[in-house]
């Protein structure tokens, strides 16, 4: 038995579901789950679970004796559609298969702080995702590698390096604003408006600019996403 969360679920024939899982071994995998009320169909997302999982020869495994780990987190409105835009950066961004360290420990704490309002938590969970993925530029140099200057102006290049630019270029920031971006510093409201703008076009990227439906359900509520 190993514990999991369920990311995302479709129906799979007559009585089972496709499901994609984030396991504690930091895997995220997709198996079938079969059965009725009694079986798969109790799986839900945002609710911690206990399961055997037996990987095929495919790539496609199978999960059996669902039992609940604990109770579903208390989400809705604007919280719930973060979480699902949580589960939707995943399951497009890393593939089946992958293991990435500590994965599913940043995924319980994030959805958690969701559902106490933290918006600061779905920022460094899109960039523990982006820096997995390889998305994530060094915003600590410019692509001479030279440390940045707190008052001058940088652009990012190419998804991937920070090129200095004039005070009125397009898309530049002052130092300052990258090195905030650089550590992390969320909790702020000016970097985490600037986070939100750059996260958004290295998801896009890393994405292939693939429509996220979550994501438009936050914009169109003027929210976080």
């Amino acid at each position: 038995m190993q514990k999991l969360w369920v990311i995302r679920k479709s129906p799979y024939r007559e009585r089972s579901l496709l499901l994609t899982v984030l396991t504690e071994d930091n895997r995220i995998q997709r198996v079938v789950g079969r059965g009725g009320s009694r079986g798969s169909g109790q799986l839900g997302e945002f609710q911690p679970f206990f399961a055997e999982i037996h990987m095929g020869r495919s790539g496609l495994g199978s999960l059996t004796k669902p039992e609940a780990a604990g109770a579903r987190l208390p989400l809705d409105g604007v919280r719930l559609i973060s979480a699902l835009y949580t589960n939707e950066i995943l399951y497009w961004i890393l593939p089946d298969g992958v293991e990435v360290d500590n994965l599913f420990a940043h995924y319980t704490e994030t959805v958690s702080q969701i559902a106490q309002g933290s918006v600061a938590a779905l920022r460094r969970f899109e960039r523990d995702l982006l820096e997995a993925a390889g998305h994530y530029p060094d915003l600590t140099c410019d692509t001479e590698a030279l440390a940045l200057e707190p008052h001058a102006f940088y652009r990012l290049h190419g998804y991937q390096q920070l090129v200095r630019v004039e005070a009125d270029a397009a898309d530049g920031l002052r130092g300052t604003h990258w090195i905030a971006l650089a550590e992390c510093r969320y909790a702020n409201p000016e970097s985490a408006r600037h986070a939100k703008w750059l996260h958004r076009q290295l998801i896009d990227y890393a994405t292939g600019g693939r429509r996220l439906v979550t994501r438009e359900m936050l914009m169109d509520l003027g929210t976080s996403g």
